[in-house]
């Protein structure tokens, strides 16, 4: 997917590729094992963990599995230490690699781990909860995704993390993009926040994505906007390449300047501007694979070049890349995983003039309903048209050209149309069909002037912008000899201004005069509004009250019908049982039998009893603690087998800063949750998120049941009742369906003990 080609490019980098200044050991696989065999027996100090990062680094630029595997090792070697940084550090960089790969539910396990890790921590949580936000966005998981970016969202505005809220922001804005209005919003929010912040790799993020996803339609502007872009990539914080893992585990963008180099390559391509294209493919080579000439990613990137060397007319060069490719790929040609070197094969077969050959290679990147990109922006099935007409297969042909019509409405003064009209144009003379064969080449000429004036206009704007660099050197110039002047005349003013100054000063007086006899006035009205938003909140609270009192009223009354129905009905029972059995005395023949039936039936009451007691005070909570408690009621709910239930405890280690009486409610809102799911969701799995914050107390449940409207025809007295207890302890709740099905209930209680 061309959406996040961007970061594919930029963490693929932090196992593949060697830069200036990084001169790393050249692993074998058997020479990395050895390597690490030796360093893992030293104890886990600074320097130590320094090294064995820089060994997995190292050896990842040839041999990522390699990395894994001493990876998985080396994070257990760190857990045991409990070193909570050098842990954050291994669990990111390993998250982040197989994400970049696409290897989403290994990255969803780690991130996960991560944030377990990382909890209470601050900074790293905040990194861990940024990027799986990222994660979920790239995975097109839109129920995670939203709980996620909530949830970052709000530890990043709590904490003043300007950093990572700018990436959430971000992130956000490219979960949507069929809105572009939503994607504006959330963009110039990032864009905002990153301003001005040290470390450039958020505002570079935002404004690359501005260019790349926003302004995909417009490649004239993502041609300006790029090159703009190009003195941000040199900036400290983004030019120097690659980090060490330690050195940074927030998100990074990799190699800004030879992200924005591929990416201006491509716009000159799609702008026909090949010459342009060429220099840019050029820098972008020099920046990757000439620093790495056989790492993980040199055999695409040969391949690119090829493709661009060919549209330059420079075949020669063209068929050296594509050659380096196939040796570095070192896979049958049929099996090469990649359209790109099918492109540049095809272009090559077709100028040696083997059209049966360029109609093969052309053929395995066709799509059938619609076309396809890679990572390249030219449409690539019009080559494939272009072949089937050159060799007679009109239908074919046809149907392919009948697939662009749709495209053509956004992309006619691109190479798409121009591309489209040229070899839609040959299709028509080959059949014969001259007055279409004319209106379409008239067509073609059209697009192909409007480009070439387009590409005349940037020459000339780049001539125009170092006029106006002179010019603006001149206007300096001039300002400073205007500065000296202005410092002459602004002496002779200083004796005029002291008389303005002394006049002004008494009617400031005066003012200030005013003002008080205003302020005095504000404040008597102040006085009286204070007084009554007390009264206001005085009633509200009362009302508040009022709520948890006749919702406690209703469970008295309850229990009560359950003392007189069931707890009487057994008592009247066993009292009939035993009076029986003492009218008769000893010759009563069933008299033991009776007894015994009067044992089973106390037994009864005193477990009835027992649960009532529960109801009205959950002494678990006292004995063993308020997690205990919640587990206990999740493992009676999985023991019934009528859903599978899974839980998260995150705090409540020392729950001596609560009241008992919080715990209590709070152990209330939890059961009668649960126990709306059970009855009334028809649900098979659910889960269950309790998180202290410290400041606030999070609750999370969610089903895969009914969903909301099975919920809302029996919102009856349990709802109500957790409504009463979450307003009386300052908390808010909100109900709301998944788009995948279920219902979401998240309770916010913020821990201000009411008045």
């Amino acid at each position: 997917m061309r959406l996040h080609s961007f970061l594919l490019l930029s963490w693929i980098i932090c196992f593949s590729l060697k830069t200036e200044g990084t001169f790393a050991a050249d692993y074998t696989p058997e020479t990395g094992r050895a390597a690490w065999k030796k360093m893992k027996t030293q104890p886990v100090t600074e320097q130590s963990f320094r090294e064995i990062c820089d060994l997995i680094q190292d050896i990842g630029k040839k041999n990522i599995a390699i990395s894994y595997e001493i990876l998985a090792e080396y994070v257990s070697v760190v857990q045991r230490t409990g070193d909570k940084r050098k842990t954050h550090i291994l669990l990111m960089s390993w998250a982040k690699a197989k994400e970049s790969l696409h290897f989403f539910e290994e990255a969803e396990k780690l991130y996960a781990k991560a944030r377990s890790n990382a909890y209470g921590t601050g900074q790293m949580y905040r990194e861990a909860l940024a990027n799986t936000v990222l994660l979920y966005g790239e995975w097109t998981k839109p129920d995670s995704l939203k709980k996620y970016i909530t949830l970052g969202e709000k530890e990043c505005l709590r904490s003043g993390d300007r950093e990572n809220l700018s990436f959430i922001y971000t992130f956000k804005a490219l979960s949507n993009m069929a809105d572009t209005a939503f994607m504006h919003k959330n963009l110039s929010k990032a864009i905002s926040i990153a301003s001005g912040l040290k470390n450039k790799n958020a505002l570079f993020t935002a404004r690359y994505n501005y260019a790349n996803m926003f302004l995909q339609y417009n490649p004239q502007k993502q041609v300006q906007e790029f090159e703009s872009l190009l003195e941000l990539a040199q900036d400290s914080s983004l030019h120097r390449f690659p980090l060490k893992l330690y050195e940074r585990t927030a998100f990074t963008f990799r190699n800004a300047g030879a992200s924005i180099y591929y990416q201006l390559m491509q716009l000159n391509l799609l702008l026909t501007d090949f010459d342009t294209a060429g220099k840019f493919a050029e820098l972008f080579y020099d920046s990757t694979v000439k620093p790495n000439p056989n790492g993980v990613k040199a055999a695409y990137y040969n391949a690119e070049m090829s493709v661009v060397k060919s549209f330059q007319k420079d075949f020669t060069s063209a068929a050296e890349f594509l050659d380096k490719s196939k040796k570095q790929f070192n896979l049958p040609e049929d099996q090469i995983p990649y359209i790109s070197y099918f492109v540049a094969a095809g272009l090559l077969a077709e100028h040696r003039g083997d059209n049966a050959q360029a109609e093969k290679y052309y053929k395995k990147f066709a799509g059938t309903e619609s076309y396809s990109h890679g990572y390249q922006v030219l449409p690539l099935e019009l080559y494939y048209a272009h072949i089937l007409t050159v060799n007679k297969k009109f239908n074919e042909a046809d149907r392919i050209f009948r697939i662009f019509q749709s495209a053509l409405k956004n992309q006619k003064y691109s190479a798409t149309g121009y591309y489209y009209s040229r070899f839609r144009a040959d299709f028509l003379k080959a059949k014969g069909d001259y007055p279409a064969y004319i209106k379409e080449l008239e067509g073609f000429y059209e697009i192909k002037d409007s480009l070439t004036n387009l590409n005349k206009y940037r020459a000339i704007q780049e001539v125009m912008t170092k006029v106006r660099i002179r010019d603006k050197e001149k206007q300096i110039n001039g300002l400073n000899e205007e500065k000296i002047f202005r410092d002459k005349q602004i002496h002779r003013e200083r004796i005029f201004y002291g008389l303005g100054i002394g006049l002004a000063s008494l009617t400031i007086l005066l003012l200030i005069l005013y003002l008080r006899n205003r302020l005095i006035r504000n404040r008597q009205k102040e006085e009286l509004q204070q007084s009554e938003l007390e009264r206001i909140e005085k009633q509200r609270h009362i009302d508040l009250m009022q709520g948890v009192m006749e919702a406690e009223e209703k469970e008295r009354r309850k229990i009560a019908d359950q003392l007189h129905d069931e707890v009487s009905s057994m008592l009247a029972l066993a009292s009939l049982s035993v009076s029986s059995t003492l009218e008769k005395g000893r010759n009563d023949e069933q008299g033991e039998k009776k007894l015994h039936r009067t044992q089973e039936i106390l037994s009864s009451v005193s477990s009835t009893i027992r649960d009532l007691s529960h109801q009205l005070n959950p002494l678990v909570i006292e004995k063993f603690g308020f997690r205990e408690a919640i587990f206990d009621s999740v493992e009676i709910i999985n023991l019934s087998g009528k859903i599978v239930l899974e839980t998260v405890v995150l705090g409540f280690e020392d729950t001596g800063n609560y009241s008992l009486a919080f715990l209590n409610d709070l152990y209330r809102i939890i059961q009668e949750l649960l126990h709306n799911i059970l009855k009334h969701a028809q649900a098979t799995k659910a889960s269950l998120e309790v998180i202290d914050h410290g400041g606030q107390v999070t609750i999370i449940v969610e089903d895969n049941g009914a969903g909301l409207r099975a919920i809302s025809k029996h919102e009856g007295q349990g709802l109500s009742t957790i409504r009463s207890r979450v307003a009386y302890w300052n908390g808010k709740i909100e109900i709301s369906n998944k788009q995948d099905g279920g219902a979401l209930v998240v309770i916010e209680i913020y821990l201000e003990q009411p008045a």
